[in-house]
């Protein structure tokens, strides 16, 4: 599990150890304490697996009090070190395995409220807020506390460290300065004020995104107003209907949500205007409306986030956010942005007057603006005409379970591991879990078990629960649970645990969940993020997997997307779900024909997000500030999109990412990892897609090594030079080497 780090709200990554490990290291509370504290606590238990059924909200509440009480006695602990007795395990060790049981009590929360949403666990949540924030500021105020760890890391011993540990030390020290430690105390009173705050406007704009989403739904009853949908999507829809009481067999309906599998079809296939028109006016309901108005929330956001940075000593927020990334400052993020899209724009340009010119073309009149509603369906259409080939005629070449054991004969082999399925219990309360099962959370949910192929070693083992409900949150996600105990001289690390969640095509009555190829690029990508924490072997659980810098973090996972487009990869997994013919080589080539349709347009829109992001970020008070969000969103934005007759709501109105998630002021992160994914996969191709020898580099470089070394010298370590700024436009075709 990702822990918490209570100097910064999470600033700097960190994981928790078992709650017996880390007694040996923590003296003030004894071994037979904590041991105690662990069985009368189920979100404590040192298990290899949690006991979902016992993790409950009104258990939550208890056990993150328990947790949030031994931190205290932890910090105080810590806190009367004496300058000439402190060692790296009592100050820094110590300090990071502080909050170990209240880190995982969060992140179990975290995990239940994403997959399984109730109105309890919420208010758990909630209930929380100001015990929480008062504990990461009572730590950022303990001044004894600053001494000790500035004393610590000014002791000859630290020089005599490992560099890993010599890393951990310095990141450690500007955690606490970044947080606000040298502050004076009416400031750090003022800081505290403002994280309070903030913690409750994101989790209210998680709720109003998560309630907006779940309350809109359109019935069809009327077949032709779906002209166009392909069957199984129809008999899901219908399905959905049935189950939430619309419709009957002689008179069916057809219930569309926003999930994307569900709208996303019908903005893509339907043929008729006026569905489409419906489904993309709910898409922009979404943190909208007077019950889930998200704007005011955005803007109380953006204000703090900048006083925020002012306090502590940071230009902007997104200063504060990225001086310590790979990109090394705000300014540097959005000179990245703003010159790949004065790049990509003259291409862009002329892609957007081909569609255009195709609409006309559709419509038998010219047209100067296309319809939001209509942009994706005429795109859809164009790239059918142009290379002769629908994408949905890969679903049944792309089902499911063919689709992870080719990933699995994959990846396995490329980074020399095995998986192996292990049988799964989704219990009620009270119920006891069968002998070697291992407890779910739904019943949909599987479990996989990876080992070393070649010492045997479990590396660790993941969940996997991949489609659609309502009480999920939209997207597709990885979440590091618990990295294990690092090696030592004589034994390997202890495994990890990491689930891998999505809302990707569900199975129907009738048929088998057929994937499109967004769904099975999804999976690959988010099969990334988790290779990159079953792998992780660092020297410290604070810089295993996925504790790496933000913006080098999608690395590992955009690479692998690649796999989808390589007749090498596709090979492994597709395959007709009802005769077991592989897929026609023709209809590889087509795929591959249509993979860079409109690059420049492709790139473009995901600019865009991260554009708005920081400008958001950087200059809100100039180009947002007492504007109405939706078209301050769209005048900034306007000079690159493809001109519309109707302006779409701003998508900070529901952009969890950027909001109440990781990616604040770092959403130019995406594009940032994406030229080292494209730039790194050039060596996979001129040594071969599937070379174990490639493979084992890029888990020996980068999926292993974590952040135990700057990303910047990870990525030279694996390439042997830094990287080609040019590589993603020049893999697009934008330009030439």
């Amino acid at each position: 599990m990702t822990t918490r780090n209570i100097l910064l709200t999470a600033m700097c990554a960190l994981t928790g150890m078992s709650t017996l490990q880390a007694a040996d290291i923590v003296e003030s509370v004894a071994p037979a304490q904590v041991a105690s504290v662990q069985k009368e606590h189920p979100f404590f238990q040192d298990m290899p697996y949690p006991a979902w059924s016992q993790l409950t909200a009104e258990q939550a509440l208890v056990d993150a009090r328990v947790g949030i009480k031994l931190a205290y006695q932890r910090i105080d602990a810590i806190s009367k070190v004496k300058p000439d007795e402190t060692t790296f395990e009592n100050t820094f060790l110590a300090l990071a395995y502080a909050s170990r049981e209240l880190d995982q009590v969060q992140g179990y929360m975290h995990h239940l409220s994403s997959v399984m949403d109730s109105p309890e666990m919420r208010a758990a949540q909630q209930e929380l807020i100001p015990e929480l924030n008062e504990l990461s500021a009572a730590i950022t105020a303990n001044e004894q506390l600053w001494t000790v760890i500035k004393s610590a890391a000014a002791q000859p011993w630290v020089k005599q460290l490992s560099s890993q540990k010599q890393r951990f030390v310095q990141q450690t020290v500007d955690s606490f300065r970044d947080s606000g430690a040298d502050l004076s105390p009416d400031k750090k009173a003022r800081k505290a004020e403002i994280e309070a705050e903030l913690s409750q406007l994101t989790l209210n704009f998680a709720k109003n995104v998560l309630d907006s989403t779940n309350e809109w739904e359109l019935i069809i009853t009327d077949k032709a107003e779906l002209a166009g949908m392909r069957e199984d999507w129809l008999a899901a829809a219908a399905a959905d209907a049935a189950e939430h009481g619309y419709g009957t067999a002689e008179a069916p309906a057809w219930r569309i949500t926003l999930d994307y599998t569900s709208y996303g079809s019908v903005l893509s296939d339907c043929t008729v205007e006026s569905t489409r028109k419906k489904c993309w006016e709910g898409q922009n309901s979404i943190g909208n409306g007077e019950k889930y108005d998200n704007e005011k929330i955005v803007a109380r956001v953006m204000v703090l986030r900048r006083e925020l940075a002012e306090l502590l000593g940071f230009g902007t927020y997104a200063d504060l956010k990225t001086m310590r990334r790979m990109v090394g400052g705000g300014d540097n993020a959005m000179a990245f942005i703003d010159g790949m899209m004065e790049k990509v724009k003259p291409a862009f340009e002329q892609e957007c007057q081909q569609v255009l010119d195709y609409v006309s073309t559709c419509r038998g009149e010219k047209v100067t603006a296309v319809n939001p509603w209509d942009r994706r369906y005429y795109m859809t259409q164009m790239a059918k005409e142009q290379y002769n080939f629908d994408p949905e005629t890969l679903r049944p070449y792309q089902e499911c379970n063919r689709v992870i054991q080719g990933m699995f004969s994959t990846f396995g082999p490329l980074y020399g591991v095995a998986y192996e399925e292990v049988p799964t219990a989704c219990l009620k309360p009270g119920e006891a879990c069968p002998e070697g099962a291992i407890e779910v959370w739904h019943p949909e949910v599987r479990c996989f078990k990876v080992t070393d192929s070649a010492t045997g070693n479990h590396l660790g083992t993941f969940y996997m629960d991949l489609f659609p409900r309502a009480t999920k949150r939209a997207g597709a996600w990885v979440m590091p649970m618990r990295y294990g105990k690092p090696a030592t001289a004589t034994a390997p690390h202890e495994p990890h645990l990491a689930t891998v969640t999505a809302n990707l095509t569900a199975p129907t009555a009738n048929k088998p969940a057929l994937f499109s190829h967004y769904d099975v690029e999804t999976l690959y990508h988010e099969f990334g993020h988790m290779m990159h924490c079953m792998c992780g072997d660092t020297e410290l659980e604070s810089h295993c997997g996925t504790s790496v810098t933000w913006d080098f973090v999608e690395l590992p996972s955009q690479i692998q997307e690649n796999w989808t487009w390589e007749p090498e990869g596709i090979a492994q997994f597709a395959f007709h779900y009802e005769t077991g013919e592989p897929i026609p080589a023709e209809m590889i080539e087509k795929l591959n024909a249509s993979r860079y349709f409109l690059p420049a347009t492709d790139i473009m829109s995901q600019l865009c997000v991260g554009k708005l992001d920081l400008e958001m970020h950087v200059n809100w008070e100039e180009k947002f500030a007492g504007k109405c969000i939706d078209k301050a969103s769209n005048d900034l934005l306007r000079p690159w999109r493809i001109a519309m007759t109707a302006d779409a709501s701003s998508i900070m109105r529901h952009l969890t990412h950027c909001i109440n998630g990781g990616y604040a002021a770092g959403y130019y992160s995406y594009k940032w990892a994406e030229v080292l994914a494209a730039d790194a996969f050039t060596r996979f191709k001129k040594e071969g897609v599937l070379n174990p020898a490639t493979g084992a580099d890029f888990r020996k470089f980068i999926l292993s090594v974590g952040d135990g070394k700057p990303a910047a010298e990870a990525y030279r370590d694996f390439m042997g030079r830094d990287p080609n700024p040019d590589a993603l436009l020049e893999a697009h075709g934008l330009i030439t080497k």
